[in-house]
């Protein structure tokens, strides 16, 4: 079994630096976001880490906010 995808935008597994430039924050706080359990990684090998797209969304998901039409 193969995987391959024509789009590399969409590409399944991201590395720190492709998530950190998704979220516009520093691979820094994706290693600690990841570290602290907050976010799932996989590692390849010694030192590579890799970051499934669906957990990348499924992190996101809980922060957004859906805006309330008229006011309170």
């Amino acid at each position: 079994m193969t995987l391959t995808t024509t789009n590399p935008s969409r590409a399944p597994y991201l590395t720190v630096a492709q998530a950190a430039d998704e979220l516009a924050v520093t691979d820094r706080f994706i290693r600690k976001l990841i570290a602290e359990g907050q976010l799932r990684a996989v590692k390849v090998g010694d030192r590579v880490l890799r970051i499934r797209r669906t957990d990348l969304e499924d992190f996101l998901r809980p922060a957004r906010v859906i805006p309330r039409l008229g006011r309170r």
